[in-house]
């Protein structure tokens, strides 16, 4: 080898080496926290008279991910209102395209809107809705609608819910919102005059309403500015009926229906028919069903009174062992409520340093409907008897009833015998 080619050998060498020992950033620079930033959007929020076949395109500071947070693609977060039919939304790697396929409608106003959960290629994701409103006419309508979308039954709100407005006979345009991780909703730039509303869960994601899926319905006659709760609940067209009856002791039955029940019209007394069979009688014998009441009422009473006692049996024991027993349930009782305090107190410390205000979902003010209640007899069945129940003209929340009254068989059996040899081994 030549001296040349040594001497050009050390030079890179003794580069590499410099290279491998200086410090310095890692290869592609600092790790990427923080979701895709919009820099421009067309046409922008407040333009007016935009042609019929304008394009919506949001560009942003780096690539955007194909796929939202939630995991579908990106047509699943893009949000048209009005819509009289589906859009086409195109990826362009720093940019989305939102291009309606009939064109925008002659003097409508428009609100385009890319949902919460936009990703960037590392993963990070937006929090807040990106939007633009725009219309094809010379002005922008303010009426405004929003509340919150309850699953009526499970008595929670329902994120994701999406809520429509439609106007007149016009069933094809459709104004819309999806209420955010708290239920809420706010549907814009809505002229005024009565509005047809819907809300419904889009369980399959299919943007229309299917039967079994949850939804309710509301009219209003808009001049500015609407509130309102939607309580969504499957709308059956078949009546409640009897599915489970579960004897709690020999006066006391559980009963569970398939459905809830309509809060307005109560189950009464006189709507049960209870019979049971006797062997010395052709037909059987009618008992009396006294009261009905809630299941959960039944429960939580049950649970106080339960407590109760056993509080009032340990405080009436003198023994040395009951003097224990109750001040250690004292004891129990006090730690419970320093501990308790003790959270709370570290709740509020967290809750002043952290800078990410929790989600409040709001409460249904309606009650939930019930499918479970408890029937009191006027007298006790007997061991081992079948006997047969039925209601009738239980309301479901549609208004429809069951017709004929499902019957369901009740028998309380015998409890078995208890050990007498026990006891007497135990006795010295």
């Amino acid at each position: 080898m030549s001296d040349a080619k040594r001497l050009r050998l050390g030079l890179v060498t003794l580069a590499l080496a410099a290279g491998c020992a200086s410090p310095g950033a890692p290869p592609g620079g600092p790790l990427d926290k923080s979701p895709p930033v919009l820099l421009t959007v067309t046409p922008d929020s407040g333009s007016l008279r935009v042609v019929p076949r304008q394009v919506v395109t949001f560009r942003f500071d780096e690539v955007v991910n194909e796929r939202t947070r939630a995991g579908g693609g990106l047509e699943q977060a893009v949000v048209v209102s009005p819509s009289d039919g589906p859009v086409s939304v195109d990826w362009h790697r720093t940019s989305i395209t939102i291009r309606n396929r009939k064109g925008w409608r002659p003097d409508i106003a428009y609100t385009v809107t890319i949902l919460p959960g936009l990703q960037d290629l590392s993963g990070n994701a937006t929090r807040k809705p990106l939007q633009t409103v725009f219309s094809t006419g010379s002005v922008i309508p303010h009426g405004e609608v929003r509340g919150v979308a309850f699953d009526w039954v499970a008595q929670q709100a329902m994120s994701g819910a999406r809520v429509e407005a439609m106007i007149g006979n016009d069933t094809v345009l459709k104004f819309l919102a999806v209420a955010d991780s708290a239920g809420r909703f706010v549907m814009t730039t809505l002229p005024p005059g009565p509005l047809r509303l819907r809300a419904y869960v889009d369980a399959n994601n299919n943007r229309v309403l299917d039967p079994r899926e949850l939804w309710d319905s509301a009219s209003v006659t808009l001049a500015d500015t609407a509130s309102r709760e939607f309580y969504m609940f499957v709308h059956d067209t078949i009546g409640p009926s009897l599915v489970d009856v579960t004897p709690i002791d020999s006066v006391t039955l559980r009963v569970r229906f398939d459905r809830p029940l309509l809060p307005g019209a109560p189950l009464e007394a006189s709507q049960f028919s209870l019979k049971m069979k006797d062997s010395t009688k052709a037909d059987s014998v009618p008992i009396a069903v006294t009261r009905v009441s809630s299941a959960a009422r039944f429960d939580t009473l049950t649970q106080q009174r339960k407590a109760f006692v056993l509080d009032s049996t340990m405080r009436a024991d003198t023994s040395v062992l009951g003097r224990k027993a109750v001040q250690r349930q004292d004891s129990l009782r006090r730690a419970m409520r320093q501990d308790s305090i003790a959270q709370a107190q570290v709740a509020s410390v967290k809750a002043a340093r952290d800078t990410v205000k929790p989600v409040v979902r709001p409460k249904p003010v309606r009650p939930a409907p019930l499918s479970e209640f408890i029937v009191e007899l006027g007298q006790p069945l007997r061991y081992d008897v079948f006997a047969t129940l039925s209601v009738r003209d239980a309301v479901g929340l549609t208004g429809h009833t069951h017709h004929p009254p499902r019957v369901k068989q009740v028998v309380i059996r015998k409890p078995p015998p208890k050990d007498s040899t026990a006891l007497k081994a135990r006795k010295p």
